[in-house]
């Protein structure tokens, strides 16, 4: 007997997706509009594992029938008129489009049939591996019929009462049930900065706190200077935080005196200049957080050099960050390509790696010297 939960429309499940798989940190597959009519017609036909059956006794489903399923059939809410949609779908299509013949509408497709391998071979999978959706094994490979259902614990996240601060929590907390740390991680990470719209407060290295604007590049920031820094250096400080509007954030000018540098900040700036202090020579960092544009390049890393020089910093002591919210953010994908020789990139959502693009040395057979890639200490 299938279990019968309540219809989620297909603009709303797939607000509901963006918000359980955030598109700047998981693949787009996850939350399309093509998974969010999966997601309605595997509730609609009752495609939901039911822990008191066997597999087969489960109601599995099959990517054409999220094909032929429309919005007309969804007026259509009784068990009974479900059932028949599903044992039609079952036989194929010629029976669903006699069924809506019957019922009195066309039964015009919602996506075309070549569109299933998308779901078969990419987004039912994806679910699978973050515990969304259950695979029917033990067939064998010829098998013809429905093999694909819907986990209980993720079905229930569409369920059209549950709203607001409830939904939140429902959501987390499945996240946390189900996915991997690193899938926890991206997850968490992309919606904290989808709903930044506070002052961002920042620990400092030295104990002290500083309130950045909102908005995902102080979000970044902010995971640089509390969670990579802290792992990646010796002993780090914040020489100054540069943010929109020309807001300078300098330390005191008698530390900056101590350590031998003078900075004009009329001058071009990093996003944020970082020094580790427990290394000798000290060693500078310039970071940029990326939200939109702004990474390292060649240019923009000799731009840095030069200012460097002209603060006092030697530039043999300089190294560079280029800062993302997730690989999977679009900024990343269109500019890691950019990224300038001997520089790394990080991701707000793996604080526990780093990325470093080095030149390697043919004469010598070594790298340049440059840290660990993985993990961070």
């Amino acid at each position: 007997m299938a279990i019968y939960l309540p219809i989620v429309p297909v603009e709303e499940a797939v607000k509901r997706l963006e918000l359980i798989f955030p598109r700047a940190a998981f693949d787009s597959v996850l939350s399309s509009p093509l998974a969010a009519a999966s997601v309605t017609a595997m509730i609609y036909v009752g495609a939901v594992w039911d822990d008191a059956l066997e597999a087969s006794g489960q109601r599995w489903v099959r990517p054409s029938m999220v094909m032929w399923l429309n919005d007309a059939e969804l007026a259509y809410t009784a068990d009974a008129d479900r059932d028949a949609w599903y044992a039609a779908a079952l036989t194929g299509k010629k029976a669903t489009e006699a069924l809506a013949a019957g019922r009195g509408y066309a039964m015009v497709q919602r996506y075309a049939d070549n569109t299933r391998e998308t779901l078969r071979d990419e987004t039912w999978p994806k679910w699978r591996e973050h515990g969304a959706t259950l695979y029917r094994g033990g067939m064998p490979t010829s098998y013809p019929g429905p093999r694909w259902t819907l986990a209980r614990s993720f079905a229930d996240l569409f369920d059209p009462a549950l709203a607001g601060d409830a939904l939140i929590a429902a959501i987390d907390a499945w996240t946390q049930h189900n996915m991997s740390t690193a899938g926890r991680m991206r997850a968490m990470s992309a919606r904290d900065l989808a709903r930044s719209e506070d002052a961002v407060d920042v620990l400092l290295p030295n104990g002290t706190h500083r309130q950045l604007e909102p908005g995902g590049a102080s979000q970044i920031l902010k995971g640089v200077i509390e969670a990579w820094a802290p792992e990646r250096l010796h002993s780090p400080m914040v020489l100054s935080i540069s943010e929109p509007g020309d807001k300078v954030y300098l330390i005191d000018n008698e530390r900056l005196a101590s350590i031998g540098i003078s900075i004009d900040i009329s001058k071009l700036l990093p996003d944020a200049l970082l020094v580790d202090v427990g290394v000798s020579p000290i060693e500078f960092w310039m970071v940029e957080a990326v939200q939109t544009d702004g990474e390292i390049s060649d240019a923009r890393k000799a731009d840095l050099l030069d200012w460097a020089a002209a603060q006092g910093i030697d530039p043999d002591h300089c190294q560079f960050l280029t800062a993302f919210s997730s690989r999977n953010s679009a900024p990343a994908r269109r500019r890691l390509k950019d990224l300038a020789a001997g520089t790394y990139a990080w991701f707000l959502d793996e604080p526990g790696m780093e990325l470093a693009w080095t030149q390697l040395d043919r004469e010598t057979n070594v790298r340049p010297r440059l840290a660990p890639v993985t993990p961070l200490r």
